[in-house]
């Protein structure tokens, strides 16, 4: 029985080691990063970056090897800094061969930013629709919230928790009508209130075909979007941006991003290659003329620039992988980490690191110290140092402090 009870001690000790010691080297050797802020120039057609010297002055750079000072960054990324050149009066009347004002560069210009926590977070399955053609010019949040069953849209108010019977019926219908079919397999759409206009929620009904439902008047609106068959929708950002050029981002099942256009339903891919919402994280910061993507996966970034007239690839840039000091010094002390929370998800559950064999080397040193500690009976303590050897400093130090025997 003690030898149980040890073995038990010993395997949770292990547990506990791998979760705490990659954490304490992570919270000692912890420092800044920094990242200079990199966008696409319509003027100068290559990437730029803002960046701080050693005295913290600020300086830019563009990739064909020119320095600019902080006046002349502005002027190089005039969409970005349109207000800064408004004020001083050095906005450009053409861009492109496109006459335009600062007012043109505000409205076209917006940021978009998914991460794999948003994606991989819980839902509940309740939406709130609001009223796209609002009395006032402010929106109001609705007093009830839809579920979309599987046989149809069923609306409660949440005052008194009661199901409204002839509403939910008026929008089952309306979707039927259109060859929708229940369940649905998602939902998507943005239901704050503090947002210019509403483009209502995207559908993807239970045989994979997309639909637009929009509440106007109070009266439900559907639209099927058509799509080629070949396309299986895993993922929809619904999009509100000023110029109301886009319905939403959409992501399929072959890692495709494509951009939905709100005034044909037309859909066009985004040549930014491979795109995994649920493990990659992407911000577009975009105007009339070019967007910038920024793609990452843990440690992998990649930069690229969009033409924002045909969405093709203009260019790409793919900054140095960094590390911090505690990874670089953690895969050659532990073999593997043990956490219970990841940037990927809000879940708190055990997750295990692959397993590094940089480490081995400390196994072998800590199993060769253990059998010398033991060598009176080093037969007996065989199994154990294998376990030093594979563990490392997660299995040597509960084995040698609590003196485990066979």
């Amino acid at each position: 029985m003690i030898k149980i009870i040890k073995t038990g001690v010993v395997v949770l000790a292990c547990c506990l080691l791998s979760w705490l010691l990659p954490w304490l080297l992570a919270f000692m050797t912890a420092s800044p990063s920094w990242r200079p802020f990199t966008l696409y120039s319509c003027i100068v057609h290559s990437f730029a970056q803002l960046d701080y010297d050693r005295h913290g002055n600020v300086f830019g750079r563009d990739f064909n090897g020119n320095i600019y000072t902080e006046r002349q960054i502005d002027s190089i990324l005039p969409m970005f800094y349109h207000r800064q050149l408004a004020a001083e009066g050095r906005f450009p009347a053409m861009i492109e061969g496109v006459k335009l004002t600062p007012q043109d560069a505000e409205r076209s210009g917006f940021i978009f930013r998914t991460t794999p926590s948003e994606v991989n977070r819980p839902r509940t399955g309740l939406h709130q629709i609001l009223e796209s053609n609002p009395r006032r010019l402010e929106f109001e949040s609705p007093t009830d919230v839809f579920r979309i069953t599987d046989h149809g849209m069923e609306f409660v108010d949440m005052a008194t928790n009661t199901v409204n019977a002839d509403k939910s019926r008026r929008f089952t219908s309306a979707l039927q009508e259109e060859g929708f079919r229940f369940p649905a397999r998602l939902v998507s759409g943005n239901a704050s209130t503090q947002k210019e206009y509403d483009n209502g929620y995207l559908l993807v009904d239970h045989s994979g075909r997309l639909f637009h439902l929009l509440q106007v008047d109070g009266r439900p609106c559907v639209r099927h979007v058509a799509l080629p068959d070949s396309l299986e929708i895993t993922h929809i950002f619904v999009t509100e941006f000023s110029d109301r050029r886009h319905l939403a981002f959409l992501s399929d099942s072959r890692h495709r991003l494509h951009a939905l256009r709100a005034d044909d339903y037309s859909l066009h891919e985004v040549a930014v290659g491979r795109f995994d919402a649920a493990n990659d994280a992407l911000m577009i910061i975009g105007d009339m003329f070019y967007w910038t993507v920024t793609l990452q996966r843990d440690h992998d970034e990649r930069l690229m620039a969009v033409n924002a007239r045909d969405y093709s690839l203009v260019d790409f840039y793919t900054p140095p992988a960094e590390t911090s000091p505690s990874e670089r010094v953690a895969k050659y002390l532990f073999p593997t980490a043990l956490s219970f929370t990841s940037m990927k998800d809000a879940f708190v559950q055990p997750r295990l690191a692959p397993y590094s064999p940089h480490a081995l080397w400390l196994g072998a040193v800590l199993a060769v110290v253990y059998l010398l500690v033991h060598r009176r009976r080093p037969a007996v303590h065989v199994l154990p140092a294998v376990a030093v050897l594979l563990l490392g400093v997660y299995a040597f130090l509960p084995l040698l402090l609590l003196g485990h025997h066979r």
